[in-house]
């Protein structure tokens, strides 16, 4: 098989083990592990020698490890994959680098139908890209689909603008003709970047639906709620400050409003207010 799957581990020992059991045998699987602490380099290299494994010294963030571990793929298809995913049926990923390998030079990727573990889809795998009004609008209400896909039929393959960031599967060549992922997002909008300029490109990304991947989400930073939370803040600024220079310091203004009617909202639930403090101060 002709294809290399990167995955970036941090913390989640336990739901990476259980990922690499279901990958195909033949596929070159690189693991960078972000000084996890928790025995996941030692258990990977126990039951899974052949894997090649990046045991990295400190924790440089999720695209600067994939970038670098990217750079050992040999494959013609490159799968960047989440630590906490399985594919639950045999033969997905063949059956989707044959769909991508089957169309026209303009489409560098795809994803599948992306499913929690009760088998619903995570609509985040095919949706358009944030804006200014989107990210602002999160601040305040952030369990709201407002990046969703109007009239989106997850039934069907479509040609979409932003996929999650847990499964996409590219042609090398394209993912090296773009750099990568963008070093500057240490966590988060990292995806959402990618795709835009590929999409920028004139480049095209699709959803397949026949096949599917289960994501059970955030597994690698449940332990660290706090820091995730300000790193969605500062990554959703940093996303903004680059493809709308000069509105990050409204933007911002936004956050802290929103962030300062939460403080108050949640008065008495000390873990909800530790993860406000944290995007307070770092967005000071």
């Amino acid at each position: 098989m002709q294809l290399s799957i990167v995955i970036v581990t941090y913390r989640c020992k336990d739901d990476v083990l259980k990922c690499l059991a279901t990958l195909p045998a033949d596929a070159q699987v690189i693991v960078a592990d972000n000084a996890s602490g928790d025995g996941t380099v030692e258990a990977i290299r126990a039951q899974f020698p052949a894997i090649c494994l990046l045991a990295l010294d400190e924790n440089m963030g999720f695209a600067r490890a994939n970038n670098l571990a990217a750079k050992h793929a040999t494959g013609e298809f490159l799968l960047l994959l989440n630590p906490d995913t399985i594919i639950p049926e045999p033969g997905a990923l063949e059956r989707c680098i044959a769909y991508l390998a089957a169309q026209d030079s303009y489409t560098c990727g795809m994803t599948c139908r992306v499913e929690s573990e009760d088998g619903s889809l995570q609509w985040e795998c095919a949706r358009h890209f944030p804006t200014e009004f989107s990210e602002c609008a999160k601040a305040f209400f952030p369990y709201r689909r407002w990046d969703a896909l109007k009239h989106f039929d997850p039934t069907k393959e479509e040609s979409v603008p932003c996929v999650l960031g847990a499964f996409i599967l590219l042609r090398r060549a394209n993912w090296e003709l773009i750099g990568g992922f963008d070093e500057r997002f240490f966590l988060m909008y990292e995806d959402v970047d990618l795709c835009r300029r590929l999409y920028e490109r004139g480049w095209k990304l699709m959803y397949w639906p026949e096949a599917r991947i289960v994501h059970m989400g955030g597994q690698s930073w449940k332990s660290e709620k706090p820091r995730t939370y300000a790193n969605t803040h500062l990554s959703s600024l940093q996303y903004v400050a680059k493809y709308w220079p000069g509105s990050e310091r409204g933007v911002k203004l936004v956050f802290r409003l929103a962030l300062a009617l939460k403080k108050l909202a949640t008065r008495g639930n000390a873990d909800k207010q530790a993860m406000i403090a944290a995007a307070q101060e770092a967005l000071r």
